[in-house]
């Protein structure tokens, strides 16, 4: 009797904790509010541990997760990896939630490598299980990881899958996020392109059918943040009317006053380059308002600096100068304010970690104490039962250490990586200091030496003829001292250039050949293939780039040609670049070899490139480049 007592209230305890948890969860997703959600995911953990029933813990702990997404994003990635430890075992739909979250989290703080592969394991788990919506979405945020990490072409290929399958799916909403990530990846790139027109109409013609398709769908934040966009393509463009009616148009979407700031102050801008002053300071003022109203310290960072143009422009020097002293406060402000931010999420991970280590001493100890007990008690059973206990705790140490040695080396693996993608950036920023530090000063001071000489020139009755052609020639060679240095810059500010970047700059050096020479035709021509996969390195796209500037110099100097050609052809295993002209030429065998030929041969050589120079008299030159 008292056996069947006990079994009853054993199986009405387990039908009550069962209910109560059952409870909790349907609590949880009812409620939008994150404290309710997160003692609830709390009280959900408790009640599981007590019952010994782990097979709803991952989903315990993803709720907890989206309770600190937003108070503490390193928690809630904390709880995250800790949800999918027990999801997969659990084979929950939750999976796909809490990867696609985890890889959010980690683009956060700027973790790319972690980010991507949560977001690649994601799109794996929505594959595998046919749910398109979300591999859609997948594919999408992964094309956001790269463009975060100024990988601009593979953000629009990634995105352009991920449109196919919006498309498929006709869903308007994806396909407009889609559009819209697809032109902020060009007009990226052609800000990096030297302000590339044709990259920036297609960085115009996304975003607009990302505007267009966001209104049509109701999703006024993202149509309003992409007119936006559109105004500030048509601001680098120099295209002020178009500019100011996009800028316009993206205030004019109700609502979403917090994010309106940055708009403001790019309205004020454009009302500053055309020289309308009292409606930039209108608008400015407006600006500041509503970045002081809504606490956007970096908007309001942008509003003084503004200020202090307007006030540049309009010679009120003094305000110029206490409007940069703020800008210069506020900017020192937050980058003090990231510091602090930074130090404190790195002392809740320290914290989280010891936390962590100090449970599984606990967890070791009582192990050892268990273990001490039933050594004793296997003592009774005979000297057979000891063995085999110390057989299993020797087999299973072992296994342990294996998969911890594995995991060490893995974590070894990941440091290397990071240390290797960190060395990379820190070369980057190294050339992009440099290649600023080119352009602001020995740029600028190149500049002044031709103004210089222009104004002695025009200020100074100078009658020696000799003289006004050493200033004329000191002159162009400067100028073309500044083209070379564009060029320079150029190479510098790329980790690598595209085959479309290289021929568009050879394009205009040849245009500018051309205008030089009226009597000599140019002609520049490459075979018609899909170019987007092909790049050179900076190395590589500077030096083939050099080796035609000199190779079109001599023809233009010595040959006496009429035609001078270009010709650049690809296919799977290599580049050639032939320089075809038909002038005088000159013997190989007797001619004295200079600097030019040299110069060739030598940046060749520093790309592992083979060159060929055919030349006859009165048959012209030809010269080669095979790139492998």
């Amino acid at each position: 009797m008292r056996s069947l007592l006990f079994l009853f209230i054993s199986l009405f305890s387990a039908v009550a904790s069962a209910q109560n948890l059952d409870d909790l969860f349907e609590e949880i997703k009812s409620s939008d509010n994150d404290s309710i959600i997160r003692i609830k995911a709390e009280s959900a953990i408790e009640l599981i541990n007590q019952k010994e029933r782990p097979n709803r813990l991952g989903e315990a702990y993803y709720y907890l997760g989206t309770s600190y997404e937003v108070s503490s994003p390193s928690k809630a990635l904390d709880y995250f990896k800790k949800a999918n430890q027990h999801l997969e075992l659990e084979r929950s739909d939750l999976v796909k939630n809490s990867y696609y979250k985890q890889s959010k989290l980690h683009t956060l703080f700027s973790e790319f490598p972690q980010a991507m592969e949560t977001a690649l394991k994601s799109l794996e788990f929505n594959k595998i299980n046919g749910n398109a919506f979300e591999e859609q979405r997948d594919m999408s945020f992964i094309g956001y990881i790269h463009d975060r990490m100024y990988e601009f072409r593979e953000s629009i290929k990634w995105n352009r899958r991920a449109l196919k399958l919006a498309e498929k799916s006709k869903d308007s909403g994806a396909m407009a996020l889609c559009y819209g990530r697809i032109g902020i990846a060009y007009d990226e790139l052609a800000e990096r392109a030297n302000f590339n027109t044709k990259l920036f109409d297609s960085a115009l013609y996304y975003n607009i059918k990302a505007a267009k398709l966001a209104e049509l769908v109701g999703n006024l934040g993202f149509a309003r943040t992409t007119y936006s966009n559109i105004g500030n393509s048509y601001s680098k463009l120099k295209d002020f009317e178009k500019a100011e009616e996009y800028t316009l148009k993206s205030l004019a979407v109700p609502g979403f006053e917090s994010a309106k700031g940055v708009t403001l102050v790019n309205l004020g801008k454009i009302y500053l380059e055309t020289g309308r002053y009292p409606e930039a300071k209108k608008i400015l003022d407006s600006a500041m308002a509503n970045t002081i109203k809504y606490g956007t310290r970096k908007y309001q960072l942008e509003a003084y600096y503004r200020f202090h143009e307007l006030d540049v422009k309009k010679g009120n020097y003094k305000s110029a100068l206490k409007n940069y002293i703020d800008y210069k406060s506020i900017e020192d402000s937050l980058l003090n304010e990231t510091k602090t931010k930074q130090i404190v999420e790195i002392r809740e991970q320290y914290k989280t970690a010891e936390k962590e280590r100090e449970i599984l001493v606990q967890r070791a100890e009582i192990a050892e104490q268990s273990l001490t007990i039933q050594e004793r008690n296997y003592q009774i059973y005979g000297l057979i039962g000891v063995a085999l206990i110390f057989g299993l705790i020797g087999f299973l140490f072992f296994n342990q250490q294996k998969l911890k040695n594995h995991q060490l080396q893995k974590e070894n693996e990941l440091k290397d990586a990071l240390l290797k993608i960190e060395t990379q950036n820190r070369l980057q920023e190294q050339r992009l200091r440099i290649s600023r530090d080119l352009h602001d000063n020995i740029g600028a001071q190149l500049t002044f030496i031709i103004s210089s000489i222009d104004n002695l020139k025009y200020g100074f009755d100078i009658k020696d003829d000799k003289l006004k052609h050493k200033l004329d020639h000191i002159s162009r060679f400067t100028s073309a001292t500044i083209f070379e240095l564009r060029d320079t810059i150029w190479a510098m500010n790329k980790t690598e250039i595209s085959v479309e970047d290289l021929e568009s700059r050879i394009s205009n050096f040849i245009e500018k050949a051309g205008l030089a020479s009226e009597n000599i035709a140019f002609l520049f021509k490459t075979n018609t293939i899909d170019k987007t996969e092909l790049a050179y390195s900076s190395v590589e796209g500077m030096n083939i780039y050099r080796i035609i500037q000199e190779a079109v110099n001599n023809a233009l100097k010595y040959a006496k040609a009429k035609h001078i050609t270009v010709d650049f052809n690809y296919d799977e295993k290599q580049t050639i670049v032939r320089i075809v002209d038909d002038g005088i030429g000159f013997d190989i065998k007797s001619a004295e070899r200079g600097n030019g030929i040299h110069n060739m041969q030598k940046r060749a050589q520093d790309i592992n490139a083979r060159i060929q120079i055919e030349s006859e008299l009165n048959s012209g030159t030809r010269i080669q480049l095979f790139l492998d």
